[in-house]
Parts: C-alpha cells; sequence; structure tokens
C-alpha cells in the first residue's frame, strides 16, 4: 500500500512513531536509535501537544508508536498518552518497550493504550511470573500484546560512513525502516522519514544541520502536499551515508557498557554492510532479517547456540 492524499491529509498504511526519551535502562550493541550514547533526556508534553495538534491536520496514520530509548522511564507518560488520545492523529495507541518495567505499571497506563509489543533480550528477559502477569493486565483491559524474542541485531550505523553514492542509494532504497514498516518519527516540530535521520547527527555531527533530513511542520496551506513529496522522494536521505538501513551485518545481541558502543562502529560503511541481505532485499523488501522469534523455544537455542 502506498500514501494518499484524502480530505487535505496524507493517509500512511502504517504508522507515526514518539520518541518520549532517547536514554533506556539497558545498552544492547547497535541499538539503532543509538540510546547507550544518551543520557538523561526526556520529551516536554507541551511539545508534544503542539507537535501533534498540527501535524494532524496533515496526516492520518493507524497508529501511534510510543517509545525510546525506553519510554516507561519517562514520569509523564501519562499524561502524553492522553495527549496523542486527544489529538485524533491515530486511532490506537502502541507502546515499544523493553519490558523491564512493565510489571510496575498501573491500572491507569494499561487503560490508555490499544497495543503494547514487548522486547525480549538475552540476559534481561522477564520472569515467567512478569510475563504471567503482563499477560493478565492486557487481556483485562483489552491490550493487544505482542512479545518478540530478539536473538539478534543488525548494525545499524557506522562511524566513518561512505563517500560511495550508488551504495548510499541502494541502502535507502532497500531500508525497512524507512519504506516496509515505515517508522517516520515526529520530533520537536519536525517530521522525519526515520528516527535513525533524527539521532544519528546528533551522536556523529553529520550533517551538522541536524534537522536537515527532516520536514519542518509548518501551518500552511502547502502542508500536506509538502509532506506527501516528502513521504515519497526517491531521494537518500542526508544521514543514509552513515546509517546502514536493514541491511548491516548480523551479530548475536549482546550488552555493552555505554562507553564502548560507539567502538564496533568505527569502520566504514562497506565493512559492516551485510552484501547478500542488501540483495535480498532489493527483491524481496519484506524479507526476514533474522533477529526476532516468536516462539520462545527456539529462541533460547538460538541464544544458547549464539547461531
Amino acid at each position: 500500500m502506498s500514501y494518499e492524499l484524502v480530505d487535505g491529509r496524507v493517509v500512511t498504511p502504517e504508522g507515526c512513531e514518539l520518541n518520549v526519551v532517547r536514554h533506556c535502562n539497558l545498552g544492547c550493541a547497535s541499538c539503532s536509535h543509538l540510546s547507550p550514547v544518551f543520557r538523561r533526556s526526556v520529551v516536554d508534553p507541551d511539545v508534544v501537544r503542539a507537535d501533534l495538534a498540527l501535524l494532524s491536520r496533515f496526516l492520518r496514520a493507524r497508529f501511534v508508536k510510543v517509545l525510546g530509548g525506553e519510554p516507561l522511564l519517562h514520569r509523564r507518560l501519562l499524561p502524553i498518552l492522553e495527549i496523542i488520545r486527544a489529538s485524533g492523529l491515530a486511532p490506537r495507541i502502541l507502546v515499544s518497550t523493553n519490558g523491564v518495567l512493565l510489571p510496575r505499571m498501573g491500572a491507569d497506563f494499561w487503560s490508555l493504550i490499544d497495543e503494547i509489543q514487548v522486547s525480549v533480550y538475552p540476559g534481561r528477559e522477564l520472569s515467567d511470573d512478569d510475563l504471567a502477569h503482563i499477560r493478565r493486565r492486557a487481556e483485562r483491559h483489552g491490550v493487544a500484546l505482542t512479545v518478540a524474542y530478539y536473538s539478534h541485531f543488525r548494525h545499524s550505523y557506522s562511524e566513518r560512513g561512505t563517500e560511495d553514492s550508488r551504495l548510499v542509494g541502494e541502502i535507502f532504497t532497500t531500508c525497512q525502516i524507512a519504506h516496509v514498516w515505515r517508522c517516520h518519527t515526529v520530533y520537536e516540530g519536525h517530521f522525519f522519514r526515520c528516527p535513525q535521520s533524527v539521532f544519528l547527527p546528533r551522536v556523529i555531527g553529520r550533517p551538522n544541520d541536524p534537522w536537515a533530513d527532516g520536514l519542518r511542520l509548518e501551518d500552511r496551506p502547502d502542508m500536506a502536499g509538502r509532506l506527501l513529496a516528502y513521504l515519497t522522494s526517491p531521494r537518500p536521505l542526508l544521514a543514509c551515508r552513515n546509517c546502514l538501513g536493514s541491511v548491516g551485518k548480523r551479530l548475536p545481541h549482546h550488552q555493552l557498557p555505554r562507553a564502548d558502543f560507539r567502538t564496533p562502529q568505527q569502520k566504514r560503511t562497506e565493512e559492516l554492510l551485510d552484501r547478500e541481505f542488501l540483495a535480498q532485499l532489493a527483491t524481496r523488501p519484506d524479507m526476514d532479517d533474522g533477529c526476532v522469534v516468536a516462539d520462545p523455544d527456539e529462541w533460547r537455542v538460538r541464544v544458547r547456540e549464539r547461531i
């Protein structure tokens, strides 16, 4: 499905993402949002209200996904969820979390959301009792629950990047984040095609303008048309010169000390690239990236054998 312009609003077949915190309580190697690099940083609910009030005039999404970092670290998360609901941007609210803090969340949290995605990682997995508690809470409040077991990540970016414009174009064209999952992100008055184009410039300083890849949200008659043109442009983003999109080499998931997070990325794009997967995505854009399984038993085998 593609984008449509209906009654003055761009309709996306997927969602819109809202990163409510930058930091995280875990230190996953190759975190695609680069959360281990960032110190504690939370979004102001008033900024969210202003952004969504404007964006909802020009965009209609299936859901708003609340994430981070780890979104449950935000002490004012409940008011933000209320703001999202009131905005009319999407009919559903989805929260994506590592689940570590989820057993502590009260009924007021569960009553404000429609769906929750729990990502389980080796060494920080939830106990059977915690998972059972979460399932009961979700069922009681009519919240759809998905538990995804991650055994692997893919390298998400290169500190040194590449000067090969053709390769940059291939990485952008095959990027599942931008084109399949459509992880479009609203952030401080701007709209981005992907969260990587928000956070990469703030870590590696390229481009020098951290807003260069975003579309500034403005109250103007042609805003919906500009938004549609932005979302359908075939032109790679500036961040694509360092981002690996969906085609970084696959590696077993592990935790890293925060001070060591950037060390494995101190290579050129070409060294961290999975060329075979790049070629496969060129013909099968929605191909499984091999990082997550739904079956916890299969996940335990993968983790134990590091396959």
